[in-house]
């Protein structure tokens, strides 16, 4: 018999937020909620910390070291302490950009739903960077870029992001403060993604995986270059796959299909209730998974359902927040889920 997931605590936003409104980090938790309020919460209680007033909460936030980022859909990039929730700075006038990713001392804004180049803002003082970032065609829909850190020759270190298009069968790895190509790969077709535009999962061994076209799982490692990790034969959902060490797990609208990529062995869990399966966030002893709109069905590696829970709302985002929370956040809820307790 299924075991529940044991929910911590809930709280009403009484709008609709955007899904992306949420942001997490190790001890903290900020949401945007009731149309213009930005409110970081502690993230085992539930408990206000701190509050601000922003334009709407339908933006994106983003927690970035010491400091949060809310861009508001008005166009109105804020950056706030973490801790005390004092506002620093505020950039006006970015309308229509829906992407944060925040490289190093520097933020770069897509467009909504990718339409739109990238522009760079200075962490320290909001200030937009001079010039037009180079990167693909700026007619092309842009997947949410990746940040990551590269390590260089001699213990050295630079900060770069990851670039990948829709009409284009290649990956782009670029210098965050010169642009400068540190990486560039072919890839079989386009970069599968949805219209929130997120691609990619990165692994905790530097793996990134993602769809490249409808039924090819790949992988990229920045000092070792692409893999194709597995070929499918169905076509994928816009979802980033899981990789967690040698396994792959792949969210289908038929259930969920769990590959051992060392011997290729495939298990189909298939006895889930009925519904599409959407989204999906690894936690330790499997995998988590939003079934139906509202249900959370945790599956192990062996293709067993370890645990499950029906949440009162449609799920949008599972956000995981260390290896014991996750985050549910939609139509107007954010829910937190204790996974530590779950039995496996």
């Amino acid at each position: 018999m299924d075991q529940p997931l044991k929910v911590l605590w809930s709280r009403l936003l009484h709008l609709r937020s955007s899904a992306v409104a949420l942001a997490a980090a190790s001890g903290a938790l900020v949401v945007a909620e009731r149309h213009s309020r930005l409110v970081r919460l502690d993230p085992q209680t539930g408990a206000p910390l701190w509050e601000q007033g922003v334009e709407d909460c339908w933006g994106t936030t983003v927690i970035a070291g010491e400091r949060c980022l809310y861009l508001s859909q008005a166009g109105v990039l804020h950056c706030f302490d973490l801790h005390s929730g004092q506002r620093t700075w505020s950039t006006p006038m970015l309308r229509l950009r829906h992407h944060i990713s925040v490289s190093g001392s520097v933020a770069f804004l897509g467009g909504w739903r990718g339409y739109r180049p990238l522009i760079r803002v200075d962490l320290a003082n909001g200030e937009l960077l001079p010039g037009q970032f180079p990167g693909p065609a700026p007619d092309s829909s842009l997947a949410w870029p990746l940040p990551l850190r590269l390590d260089l020759e001699r213990g050295c270190t630079t900060d770069a992001i990851l670039i990948a298009t829709a009409s284009e069968a290649a990956l782009l790895l670029l210098d965050a403060q010169t642009g400068a190509t540190r990486g560039q790969w072919s890839l079989p077709a386009p970069v599968r993604f949805p219209d929130s535009g997120i691609a990619f999962s990165a692994g905790e061994d530097g793996r990134i995986a993602f769809l490249s076209g409808s039924r090819t799982v790949m992988a990229l490692h920045p000092a070792s270059g692409v893999e194709i990790l597995w070929r499918h034969e169905r076509d994928l959902p816009s979802l980033p796959p899981i990789l967690t060490g040698r396994t792959l797990w792949l969210a289908e609208d038929t259930g969920v299909t769990i590959i051992d990529l060392d011997c290729g062995v495939r298990t189909e869990v298939t006895h889930l209730p009925p519904g599409a399966t959407s989204e999906g966030v690894p936690v330790s002893g499997g995998a988590l998974f939003v079934r139906a709109g509202n249900q959370l069905i945790m599956v192990n590696g062996a293709g067993d359902i370890a645990a499950c829970v029906r949440l009162p709302a449609r799920i949008d985002r599972l956000l995981p927040n260390g290896r014991s929370l996750v985050h549910a956040i939609g139509k107007g809820h954010l829910t937190t889920i204790d996974i530590s307790t779950t039995p496996r």
